[in-house]
């Protein structure tokens, strides 16, 4: 059977035919034809389209035409608003002239305004929504303003509800139909109709209440619209109601007149409650998306802690009571952080901060609620306890924030304690003021050296950075001063006879510099590892000083003999130690890379 022949025009190999190059430029004629048709029509040059090419246009009604922003519409939606304030204005009138009792009266205009916020609501389009809501914003907030100051028929507890009741619905209204701008009107017009409430009325703590609620409701839904500015003027104005709160509850001698039904427990409540919403909700958000902190939360976060935390604190040590709920509040706050940070140990690089972000709020609630939950003694210890198990932790889990933070709390410890107080005193106070180091700060001194010995057995390898190497040297420098303290008192203990002896003490302090000039570039020509070595040299010029200034004034022979002496071979000991020859061994190993 003969194969039918086939038109070399359709082969795609062989070049095309005239009549096929015909056939190709007709149809690029058709479609340029077509789409200019397009363009002319969307342009409004009124060009004829091609019927068969285009879909027919299509069909919008009269009431959405009018609604895209043309002037008729807009004038025709103020007239509209006119018509509905005119019908307020109708109630007032008959409130006024006695025909409606005026609590009658009050509930029919915020059922009016009420009424006109569900029309807003079912709206056919969002401009007659947006008009609506605004009219209502019109009318109930003056209402509820004049309701309350002027006429008297609200007392401050149900000005705040009804507030708030009205607020919720505006925006909930403005958070259903998208209306950006109408949920601005109704949070600056809740919030400053609650404050101009707040004052007149003398009534802080159902407002600040209000306060809390808002700044709450509007950063939830702003996660939800991503109208993200619009939680920052609720924000403020519950930090800033919280300290008008804070200041006047714990006003020296009491609150002022006017302000006396002000309890302190109830000012913590609320003070402690803005700590617990925002952070809470900040915690939430993190855990649930794995995000980063943001610049608002940051910034919410430092303003919470000086105007909630920082406003009971001010409360609590101002009225002498509430330590109980304050505790608990820290506690609560702090297990929180902690449980907060623990999804974030083991995360990737990029979350990290939040590990950071929730370990030091920790801290922070620590240190500043610890002092006075506890006493100051078993405070240092507890703080010294937990900066040894950060120290440890940190260097478990390669996270140099933990170190710092075992560092500050080592140190807090120490100021608690007495340390270094005493420390300082053994070498720069008088004879007579000598003593013995308290049983809890020879417990912290144990600790510093234990921290830092910890740091120096374990530290990672390779050359460190700073965030790793200050809190050694830091941690060091404290456990060398309470040592030098402790063997300054022991010595002068044991060398004087009767009363105060300003030389002896002078030899006594400048042994004890010189002999930890010695010991430190000693213990670095055997662990080089370890920060101490820095302190070699200042020590050393210290010692100097000293001998200048103190030694050489207040001495005798027998003292100067002495000082000279330790003197001399610390400068003849200390430099050779720290130029001796390091062992290779003893070199440090590469550098590492997560510390």
């Amino acid at each position: 059977m003969v194969p039918p022949l086939r038109d070399p025009s359709a082969d795609p190999l062989l070049p095309p035919s005239k009549k096929a190059l015909e056939a190709r430029i007709d149809d690029l004629s058709r479609a340029l034809a077509r789409l200019e048709a397009r363009v002319q029509r969307l342009e409004g040059y009124g060009g004829a389209p091609d019927t068969a090419d285009l879909a027919p246009p299509e069909t919008v009604p009269a009431p959405a035409r009018e609604e895209h922003g043309s002037l008729a519409s807009v004038l025709g939606m103020v007239g509209r608003v006119c018509f509905i304030l005119g019908g307020a204005f109708l109630l007032r009138t008959l409130t006024d002239a006695g025909t409606v009792p005026r609590g009658v009266g009050m509930a029919l205009g915020l059922a009016y305004a009420s009424a006109w916020t569900l029309v807003a609501w079912r709206a056919p389009s969002p401009l007659h929504a947006a008009f609506y809501a605004l009219s209502s914003i019109l009318i109930a907030y003056p209402l509820l303003w004049e309701s309350t100051t002027t006429f008297a028929i609200l007392r401050a507890p149900a000005a705040a509800i009804l507030l708030l009741l009205v607020g919720c619905l505006h925006i909930g209204v403005a958070w259903i139909r998208s209306l950006r701008a109408i949920a601005w009107v109704a949070t600056l017009s809740v919030l400053g109709t609650a404050f101009g409430l707040m004052v007149a009325t003398q009534s802080l703590e159902w407002f600040v209440a209000l306060f809390l609620a808002l700044g709450a409701g509007s950063l939830w839904l702003t996660y939800g619209r991503r109208w993200h500015a619009l939680r920052w003027p609720a924000a403020l104005a519950a930090d800033l109601a919280i300290v008008v709160l804070t200041v006047l509850t714990a006003w020296p001698g009491g609150p002022p007149e006017g302000y006396r039904s002000l309890l302190p427990e109830r000012s913590m409540v609320l003070a402690l409650g803005l700590v617990v919403i925002y952070l809470g909700s900040f915690a939430a958000r993190m855990l649930q998306r794995r995000r980063t902190l943001n610049a608002f939360e940051a910034v919410q976060t430092a303003l919470v802690l000086l105007a909630g935390f920082g406003g009971a604190v001010r409360v609590a040590l101002a009225s002498g009571s509430g330590a109980g709920l304050l505790g608990g509040g820290v506690l609560i706050a702090g297990a929180g952080c902690c449980g907060a940070a623990y999804p974030f140990v083991a995360d990737q690089e990029d979350l990290r901060a939040n590990f950071s972000f929730f370990t030091t709020l920790a801290l922070v609630f620590l240190l500043l609620g610890g002092p006075i939950v506890l006493p100051r003694e078993a405070f240092a210890l507890a703080a010294g306890l937990l900066g040894l198990m950060a120290t440890a932790l940190g260097l478990r889990l390669r996270r140099t924030i933990l170190l710092l933070h075992g560092t500050v709390l080592l140190t807090a410890g120490a100021f608690a304690s007495g340390l270094l107080a005493q420390g300082l005193a053994a070498f720069l106070g008088p004879a007579a003021g000598l003593a013995l180091p308290s049983a809890p700060a020879l417990a912290i001194l144990a600790l510093l050296a234990a921290a830092h010995a910890l740091l120096v057995a374990r530290r990672p390898a390779g050359p460190l950075p700073w965030r790793f190497r200050v809190p050694s040297l830091l941690l060091g420098t404290q456990a060398v001063l309470g040592l030098g303290a402790l063997a300054v008192w022991l010595l002068y203990r044991q060398a004087h006879g009767g009363g105060p002896d300003p030389g002896l003490l002078a030899a006594i302090r400048t042994g004890a510099l010189s002999a930890a000039a010695i010991g430190l570039a000693a213990l670095i020509r055997r662990h080089p590892a370890s920060e101490l070595g820095w302190l070699v040299y200042p020590l050393l010029a210290l010692a100097t000083v000293k001998f200048l200034f103190e030694d050489l004034p207040a001495g005798r022979p027998l003292t100067w003999f002495l000082a000279f002496m330790v003197y001399g071979a610390a400068l003849i000991l200390a430099p050779r130690f720290l130029k001796a020859p390091r062992a290779a061994s003893e070199t440090p190993p590469p550098p590492s890379e997560n510390m």
